[in-house]
């Protein structure tokens, strides 16, 4: 969402100021270059003033060294130092004369050479042309002293002296004179060039304070424009902010509320906004903590600019979240509110999150209503497919156990002690009778039974695996207890009903009957592992066993099944490349023995049990450390699968990951007191030997 300007262009909005300012940047910059050129004349003609100065000088110098050359000459002695000086003054004043007609390097007044400009007003070029001619023949007559191997003596100096002396007495006042005039040439030039340079200044001043002036009055006039349509917009945006029913505000990059916000936002959260204040405080209360992170990161990522708002909007975590929004009698209401965020962008950059906060706590009250009849529908069809499915005594004695065993545990429930130990004892003994109830509902292929059991198992491994059980923690477990107790009831009626025109109810018993809910159940077992499997049975003398035995056989049956198809069999295509049939294959088998004893055997054709993995997935797990286990052979590594709680499964499913379906075969042999023996090898096969006597 980007923010729309009122005009197409900022230029056409503001084009007279932006000229205004253009034309007085222009106009700056002319004065300051002519300033700059001004100001370079003068400063060089203030050197040039100087230096004229300094000729002025220079001229009376040259006459005083001559006259006191002359002196000594006349006392009969001449001084070589006389003519060092005349000579440094006589080149100095040549070449500063030379430089004002043609320009030129010189000496200045701190013996570091400067460059002089030629004079350039027809009166000062006329000066230094007149001063020109007066000095050549002085520095004609002083050409004799101007070598430094002129020799010093009397009667070869006398003369060129007093020539040189005449010369200067001649030319030396019309030489000053003309120097003095040339200063003051100068000096006139200058103080014109400083005049123009104030004219300038003060133009340039004036000009600008009338460009500030109409710069000012043009955007006094243009923010009162702008401040009238902000106006406009701020009470059409007041209006809607005012009305809209759905929570409305802006959130910047560091999680803080902005000004604006919609009237209805207080009301839906259930307290006061302050602008400015940080969103994630309010989160915070609002979200349950494993939420808030993912809730952050999530908002994070939106004003990021590497992602496209339309691919996350699938990943918001604030849809339909439940919340308890304060009232101001200081009770709470429990509310579904679904956040929607929406970028708003200046230019590429992320500026703001529009957020709207929009109350479905009706919406979502109807969908869970409207999913719960579904469900009810939907169980009731399946119970009722499943019914057509077994035959009636069977499905009574599976109705009859399962609300023993729900008994049971209710009682147990009631009669439980406090204690850390009596608590876990409890929810070991119910897990163990809820996989059996499990085991035997998968069976009969009763699957409204296996789901409701499934999800109990699911809560009682999560009190299982908590640190500390306490008695309010077990005040969940009525709860499923209740649900199984409605479907027992829910199935009474239904084969109620069907018991008149169920002919399938009378079919089908025994060991048969068995075999058959054997191979569905491995069916579907297989089918939900993406797996393929073949099952034969040979259970014929089961229906000699007393019915205790029978109904312990079969909970080992069941669960060492679901055990070699989950665990057992691989995937058809590593079966393949083991060069195996992509069809696993599952024998099961029950048959008399010596002295009345009975043997079971279940094996299957997959990849073994593997010592090895089984000790990386118990350290993995915190039972035991690698050098605990270093202790161990393999056949007692093997042992450890019936620990209670531990599973080789990446996760939990219906079929396994709780670690309980060991746990409930290890307590079936032990009631049966039975005999086992497992033989396997890798990726071959797993055989479980079970001895046991009838007791008649």
């Amino acid at each position: 969402m980007a923010i729309k300007p009122f005009q197409t262009s900022y230029f056409g909005k503001y084009k007279e100021i932006v000229w205004a300012v253009a034309l007085f940047l222009l106009f700056d910059l002319a004065v300051l270059m002519l300033n700059f050129y001004i100001s370079f004349q003068i400063s060089s003609d203030a050197m040039a003033i100087n230096l004229a100065g300094r000729q002025r000088m220079l001229s009376q110098r040259m006459t005083k060294e001559l006259f006191i050359a002359t002196q000594d000459a006349a006392q009969g002695e001449i001084k070589l130092s006389s003519f060092v000086d005349l000579r440094k003054t006589v080149t100095l004043f040549d070449g500063t004369l030379t430089a004002f007609e043609h320009g030129g390097s010189v000496p200045g007044g701190d013996g570091k050479r400067v460059a002089l400009s030629a004079v350039a007003s027809p009166e000062s070029l006329a000066l230094v042309t007149e001063a020109k001619a007066v000095w050549l023949p002085l520095k004609n007559a002083i050409a004799p002293f101007m070598s430094d191997d002129t020799q010093a003596s009397l009667p070869l100096m006398s003369i060129p002296l007093e020539n040189a002396m005449r010369a200067a007495r001649e030319r030396n006042i019309r030489l000053l004179t003309l120097m003095n005039e040339l200063t003051t040439q100068l000096e006139s030039a200058a103080r014109a060039k400083a005049d123009r340079l104030r004219f300038v200044q003060t133009m340039g001043i004036v000009l600008a304070l009338l460009n500030f002036v109409f710069i000012l009055f043009k955007f006094i006039a243009r923010l009162r424009a702008t401040d009238r349509k902000v106006e406009v917009a701020q009470k059409e945006t007041a209006d809607i902010l005012g009305t809209v029913k759905e929570g409305l505000f802006l959130l910047d990059p560091d999680f803080r509320f902005g000004t604006q916000y919609s009237a209805s936002l207080a009301a839906i959260l259930g307290g006061e906004i302050t602008p400015g204040s940080d969103f994630r405080e309010l989160l915070r209360q609002m979200l349950a903590p494993d939420v808030f992170p993912t809730t952050v990161d999530y908002i994070n990522l939106l004003f990021g600019d590497r992602v496209k708002e339309s691919l996350v909007l699938e990943l918001n975590p604030l849809k339909a979240i439940e919340v308890m929004v304060p009232h101001h009698d200081g009770s709470s209401a429990r509310r579904f509110l679904t956040l929607q965020f929406n970028r708003v962008t200046h230019g590429r950059n992320v500026a703001y999150l529009l957020v709207t906060v929009s109350d479905v706590t009706d919406q979502v009250l109807l969908e869970r209503e409207l999913a719960a009849e579904k469900k009810k529908s939907k169980v009731e069809v399946a119970v009722l497919l499943d019914l057509l499915k077994v035959d009636a005594p069977t499905l009574n004695h599976f109705l009859n156990t399962t609300e023993k065993t729900l008994l049971d545990i209710n009682e147990q429930l009631r009669s439980v002690k406090g204690g850390q130990q009596d608590y876990r004892f409890l929810i070991a003994s119910v897990f163990r009778q809820i996989h059996n109830l499990k085991g035997d509902a998968a069976t009969l292929g009763l699957s409204p039974f296996e789901d409701l059991a499934h999800q109990f198992e699911t809560l009682l491994a999560r009190l299982r695996d908590k640190g500390t059980v306490t008695g309010e923690d077990l005040l969940a477990v009525p709860l499923p207890l209740d649900e199984l107790f409605e479907r027992v009831a829910v199935v009474r009626d239904l084969s109620g009903r069907l018991a008149g025109y169920h002919d399938a109810f009378a079919q089908k018993s025994g060991s048969a009957s068995l075999v058959d809910d054997l191979t569905l159940l491995a069916q579907r077992i297989a089918a939900d592992h993406g797996k393929e499997v073949q099952v034969s049975a040979d259970l014929g003398p089961l229906e000699d066993l007393p019915a205790p035995a029978q109904a312990d056989i079969k909970s080992v049956v069941v669960q060492l099944l679901r055990n070699a198809i989950v665990h057992g069999i691989e995937p058809a295509g590593e079966r393949v490349a083991q060069e195996k049939s992509p069809i696993g294959s599952i024998y099961i088998a029950l048959k008399p023995a010596t002295e009345g004893d009975y043997e079971l055997h279940l094996r299957d054709d997959g990849r073994g049990l593997i010592p090895r993995r089984i000790k990386a997935a118990l350290v993995e797990s915190g039972r035991y450390t690698a050098v605990q286990l270093d202790d161990y052979d393999d056949k007692q590594i093997i042992m450890k699968i019936f620990d209670p709680g531990f599973s080789t499964a990446g996760q939990a499913d219906r079929d396994a990951g709780h670690g309980i379906g060991m746990d409930v075969v290890k307590q079936k042999l032990l009631r049966l007191g039975a005999h086992l023996r497992i033989k396997t090898r890798e990726n071959q096969y797993t055989q479980f030997s079970v001895r046991f006597a009838v007791q008649s």
